[in-house]
């Protein structure tokens, strides 16, 4: 993939929910995270340290596109899934007029989330694109 200049649009913003780790699967945490984007927001392209992500929309259009495959708008009250190794290629708001929120939920290993990165680790932005 060729990398381009960083963009000019609205980055996402993320807030902590929880995070535990999960006692009935030693090794693994569960980390939820409320995500917004402003109208016409985005994050660059990423993977989530080997993480099962699954993100539910609660209010606007969700624009997700993964693994190179044409992107698809979920709308509040959808899902999607990110099974462990994904390529988010596109992760926008679908509309220039209005924010979008969603929740996403990751299983993901605690020793990813213990290393100094700590939640940075979470999301691995394609080079070139920071």
């Amino acid at each position: 993939m060729t990398s381009t200049a960083p963009t000019t649009r609205p980055r996402e913003d993320l807030k902590i929910l929880y995070d535990y780790e999960l006692t009935n699967c030693p090794g693994k945490s569960i980390v939820a995270l409320e995500l917004g984007y402003k109208p016409n927001g985005t994050s660059p392209p990423h993977r989530h340290a080997g993480a099962t992500a699954v993100a539910y929309v609660l209010e606007g259009e969700f624009l997700s596109g993964m693994n190179g495959n044409p992107p698809q708008v979920y709308k509040a009250g959808e899902h999607f899934i990110e099974r462990p190794g994904c390529h988010h290629t596109v992760s926008d708001n679908a509309s220039e007029i209005t924010s979008m929120k969603a929740i996403v939920i990751l299983i993901v290993d605690t020793l990813v989330l213990k290393t100094e990165k700590g939640y940075a680790a979470l999301m691995e932005i394609d080079e070139g694109y920071e």
